[in-house]
């Protein structure tokens, strides 16, 4: 039926930046909903759904005020502000393997296959850079290191840590002796062959600057 609702929408680009837009649904039902988007997705992307929904259209927390669901991207159409989406209501559980990789694409068999992408947009080149990692969630141990990056990218870089911390905590990350600063997801944690624990980060705010990629 047709339905105009607030509705909060969460979820990621294909570099796996967070990104929330708020929007109102066009129509809604039992399995889904429509409403105009501005940021890009594709099919088979999940997105995370808050929205005052009526209590005949819900699969739980019936009395709450905001109903929270996590939805598939079904269709894309154009729309004069932006694309006109039709979502997939999924559940209150994250879809397998989305907490791993916030960009995945979801897809029935019936969908066609996405066009192949490299998997690192921007080539890692071996610079050495002073760094100073911030965790800015609690957790056990120090919150705090000097390190140093082993290899730069425009999106990200590998460092190795002496921190407790795990995929998808978000660190605060500094240039020492220079003006570099932005928040950096942590995309996997491993142990080098040298047994030090490892980090492949992705920056969330800003990009690795020329003056050190040129310096390569």
């Amino acid at each position: 039926m047709g339905l105009s609702l607030p509705v909060r929408v969460q979820g990621h680009g294909s570099d796996g930046k967070p990104w929330e837009e708020m929007t109102a649904s066009e129509d809604a039902s039992y399995s889904g909903c429509a409403f105009i988007l501005k940021h890009p997705v594709e099919i088979g992307q999940a997105v995370y759904l808050s929205m005052p929904l009526p209590k005949r259209f819900r699969q739980y927390d019936i009395t709450e005020p905001s109903y929270h669901i996590y939805a598939l991207v079904r269709d894309v159409g154009p729309a004069a502000s932006g694309k006109r989406l039709g979502v997939l209501f999924l559940g209150k559980q994250a879809p397998k393997g989305l907490g791993d990789n916030p960009a995945s694409r979801f897809l029935l068999p019936t969908d066609a296959k996405p066009e192949h992408r490299d998997r690192r947009q921007h080539q890692r080149l071996d610079i050495f850079v002073s760094l100073r990692l911030r965790r800015e969630n609690g957790g056990p141990g120090p919150s705090e290191e000097q390190t140093v990056a082993e290899n730069l990218s425009r999106r990200g870089a590998r460092v190795p840590t002496s921190m407790a911390v795990a995929r998808g905590d978000v660190l605060e990350v500094h240039e020492l002796n220079g003006s570099f600063r932005t928040r950096a997801e942590i995309r996997n944690v491993y142990i080098g062959k040298d047994n030090i624990p490892r980090l492949n980060l992705c920056f969330l705010d800003a990009e690795t600057p020329d003056r050190l990629i040129l310096s390569r």
